[in-house]
């Protein structure tokens, strides 16, 4: 227990400490990506938009899925549909490109100065970016077409921190292994698939046979989603004992993911 409060201490402290650092890699980050692009930033919201009418098309059209909020058009499935593919896009952004971040800046590795654990929270950064453009993009919408959202929507934060700490430890395992395993980004992109499909993004947790509903949640993604759907859209506080051991389980997967980071960092020169 002692070296687990000491992990996270030294965590927070680290990205304290270098939070310049992490600012200006993150807005030359965003920068580079929207750079030469034709439509720029617009491109992070025509892409999501284009996904979702699909997958609302697919899920809410033909297979007639549906969530237990009350809702029953196909555009109150898409704004459901959305949140959980807000939350998705936060781990599956980071984690894709987890394998090849410290490839892609291998001119840090030998600087013994450069703290290069902070590369995955920059990459974090720029998913969050991402989310907040999405997140503008549902509340326009659900405000158009519904009403102002439910007062619980400021609860939100609090809701996707663990999701922000499980996928920061991921994102350190990955990076490091990245680093000495050329191929893993292919493997890795099959894992982030098949976890789109595990998390109750196109479905309601309901919707699987009783026995399995309980391993849903042993998905991280699935408590987190399921959440921010309750603060989102039904008004209601996430259950204060589920939050906790969520936020408690990501915490542990963040330490660990920094421990195996630092530990093996030390050989990354020798392989670049």
């Amino acid at each position: 227990m002692d070296e687990f409060t000491s992990r996270s201490k030294e965590m927070s402290r680290g990205v304290w400490r270098h939070r310049g650092l992490v600012l200006m890699l993150a807005r030359r980050d965003i920068i580079g990506r929207y750079r030469g692009s034709l439509l720029g930033v617009l491109r992070s919201l025509v892409y999501p938009l284009f996904m979702l009418t699909i997958y609302s098309f697919v899920f809410g059209g033909i297979f007639k899925f549906r969530w237990e909020m009350g809702n029953s058009s196909l555009l109150e499935f898409s704004l459901v549909l959305f949140i959980g593919m807000m939350v998705f896009n936060v781990f599956s952004e980071c984690i894709r490109r987890s394998p090849g971040v410290v490839l892609a800046h291998g001119r840090y590795v030998k600087k013994t100065v450069f703290p290069l654990e902070v590369l995955s929270v920059v990459l974090l950064a720029g998913a969050l970016f991402q989310f907040l453009l999405n997140l503008g993009v549902w509340l326009l919408f659900y405000i158009l077409f519904f009403q102002r959202p439910p007062l619980t929507v400021l609860l939100l934060p609090l809701v996707v921190l663990p999701l922000l700490l499980f996928t920061l430890g991921v994102s350190w395992v990955v990076a490091s292994l990245g680093t000495y395993l050329r191929d893993i980004g292919r493997r890795v992109g099959v894992l982030v698939t098949a976890m789109l499909f595990l998390s109750p993004i196109f479905y309601p947790v309901t919707a699987l046979p009783e026995r399995f509903q309980a391993l849903m949640y042993l998905n991280p993604l699935a408590q987190v989603i399921e959440n921010a759907r309750l603060v989102l859209i039904v008004g209601r506080l996430p259950g204060l004992g589920s939050w906790c051991l969520s936020l408690l389980v990501s915490g542990v997967v963040a330490c660990l993911g920094l421990a195996f980071f630092q530990r093996t960092r030390g050989g990354f020169a020798d392989v670049l």
